[in-house]
């Protein structure tokens, strides 16, 4: 079986040391990361800041959504055992008025 070489700009730790803002310029030219080698080893991948912080917020919303899907699963459960206030948290905290935080950012 032949191996497939994959279609993602290289260079090596060598031209990161020479110039690492021709690195930069790479992966924005290319829309994606390139993979710094070393010893034809991949040891890591270089990504503009733009590209890097997408990355970021589409793990962020990817996470949220995992949350979401959990939470509707949950929701559509009808097999549950539904617990009283009081069982939850104890007879001694139930009856404390709630302090609201209007700070938290939930109200």
């Amino acid at each position: 079986m032949d191996k497939k070489i994959l279609d993602i700009p290289t260079a090596t730790i060598s031209d990161v040391k020479k110039s690492p803002i021709n690195i930069f310029k790479r992966a924005y030219k290319e829309g994606k990361g390139v993979y710094i080698l070393n010893r034809k080893k991949i040891e890591g991948v270089m990504l503009t800041q733009k590209q890097y912080e997408s990355l970021i917020e589409e793990n962020n919303y990817l996470n949220d959504k995992i949350i979401e899907l959990v939470a509707e699963i949950r929701l559509l459960n009808k097999d549950v055992t539904i617990f009283s206030d009081l069982e939850v948290r104890g007879g001694k905290i139930v009856n404390k008025e709630s302090l609201i935080d209007k700070t938290d950012e939930f109200e």
